[in-house]
């Protein structure tokens, strides 16, 4: 019986370009999962508002020290990838993830190493039902745990 795996890898970059291409890649047919991003993400008084994830993304791109997460759902509901995910690490980094239904381990492990052979990583992991570490540093720490 399949069932839902998130599927994480990291890059020490901020380039807009390498998260068109992410959803270019894996969820070419999406939709932004929210209508409203904060700078800073959550906050009551924020320094900057934005209605698109793209105009989010390009600030972003510069301004390295703001966490931010954004969400895509995949409109094409045949496609075993569900939803697409970025989350902007304050240490300067990109956690790219998908949301994917998987009809095994096994396949869980080869769509994982098919992310990292996408984005030329490294490191990656596998969770259920859980948002990703906060930073590089954990990043490692993680994939270290599920080893």
């Amino acid at each position: 019986m399949g069932h839902l795996a998130d599927i994480y890898v990291i890059k020490k970059s901020r380039s807009k370009q390498l998260g068109i291409d992410f959803l270019n890649q894996f969820l070419p047919l999406n939709s932004e999962s929210a209508d409203e991003y904060s700078i800073p993400q959550y906050s009551v008084s924020p320094v900057q508002n934005f209605d698109k994830a793209h105009d989010l993304m390009t600030y972003l791109e510069s301004n390295n020290q703001y966490a931010q997460s954004i969400y895509w759902q995949n409109l094409n509901k045949q496609d075993r990838n569900k939803h697409g995910m970025i989350f902007y690490t304050e240490d300067g980094c990109m956690i790219f993830g998908i949301s994917r239904y998987v009809d095994s381990r096994k396949d869980e492990k080869e769509f994982l190493k098919g992310m990292k052979y996408f984005f030329h990583a490294e490191m990656g992991y596998i969770d259920h039902e859980n948002p990703p570490v906060d930073s590089y540093e954990e990043f490692i720490e993680r994939v270290k745990q599920l080893e």
